[in-house]
C-alpha cells in the first residue's frame, strides 16, 4: 500500500500544477457556443487526454530524456524554473490568461479542442509533465519498492482527471458562487504551493550535483 503522505504530496502537487480552477474562465469562453452534448463530449475526451498525457509523462518521459541526452538534474532545474514561473503567474493572476486570445483564435478554426488547446497546454502543460518525469526518476530501482509510489502516482492522476471533469461540468455554478474574486484567491494559494514545488526541485537538483562533484573530488 502507498504511503498516504506520499499520495497526498503527489495529489496536491499535480492538482496545483494543473490548477483547473484558474482555467475555468478560459474553458467557459472557449465552449460558450457549444451545445450541452458537445460540451460533455469535449470534456470527456479532454479528461482522457489529460490522463494519457500524465501517464506517458510519468512512465516514458525519463526514457525520452535519455534518448535526447538530457540528464535528470538538468530536467529538475528546467522543470523547477517552469514550475516556479507558473506559480509566479498564479500569484500575479496571469496564469492561463496570457494565452487566452490565441486559444480563442485557435478555437474558431478547430472543431475539436479537447486535446489542443484544452488538454495541452492549458491543463497538462510543461510544469505537470516535468513534475511527473522527475517523480518517476526519483523512484526506487527495485520494482517491489517502486510499486507503492506507482500506485500513489496513478491514483493521483486518476483523481485529478476525474475532478477536472466535475469541476468543468459544473463550471457555471462554480463561477456563480465563487466569482472571479474567489477564483483569484484560490489561484494565489495554488501559486504559493507551486512556487514551493519549483524551488524544491531546483534546490534538490543543485544539491545532488554538488554532492556528486564533492564525491568525485575525494576520489581524485
Amino acid at each position: 500500500m502507498p504511503d498516504p503522505s506520499v499520495f497526498l504530496t503527489i495529489l496536491i502537487g499535480l492538482f496545483s500544477l494543473i490548477n483547473p480552477m484558474s482555467a475555468l474562465p478560459v474553458y467557459i469562453g472557449l465552449t460558450q457556443d457549444f451545445t450541452e452534448e458537445n460540451k460533455l463530449n469535449t470534456l470527456k475526451k479532454t479528461c482522457i487526454y489529460i490522463f494519457v498525457i500524465c501517464m506517458v509523462s510519468y512512465y516514458l518521459g525519463v526514457y525520452l530524456l535519455h534518448f535526447f541526452g538530457i540528464t535528470i538534474p538538468a530536467l529538475r532545474v528546467a522543470g523547477g524554473l517552469i514550475i516556479f514561473r507558473s506559480g509566479w503567474q498564479l500569484l500575479n493572476v496571469t496564469h492561463k490568461k496570457e494565452v487566452k486570445n490565441n486559444l480563442n483564435e485557435e478555437n474558431d478554426k478547430k472543431e475539436d479542442i479537447s486535446f489542443s488547446p484544452l488538454a495541452m497546454p492549458l491543463l497538462a502543460g510543461p510544469g505537470s509533465m516535468s513534475f511527473l518525469i522527475t517523480l518517476f526518476a526519483s523512484r526506487k530501482d527495485q520494482w517491489r519498492d517502486a510499486i507503492p509510489q506507482d500506485v500513489a502516482a496513478i491514483s493521483a492522476i486518476v483523481i485529478v482527471s476525474i475532478s477536472i471533469y466535475f469541476i468543468f461540468k459544473f463550471a457555471p455554478r462554480l463561477m456563480k458562487y465563487t466569482g472571479q474574486a474567489g477564483l483569484t484567491s484560490l489561484s494565489k494559494v495554488m501559486g504559493f504551493i507551486v512556487i514551493g514545488i519549483g524551488v524544491e526541485m531546483i534546490i534538490s537538483s543543485i544539491t545532488s550535483v554538488v554532492k556528486n562533484i564533492f564525491i568525485e573530488m575525494q576520489h581524485l
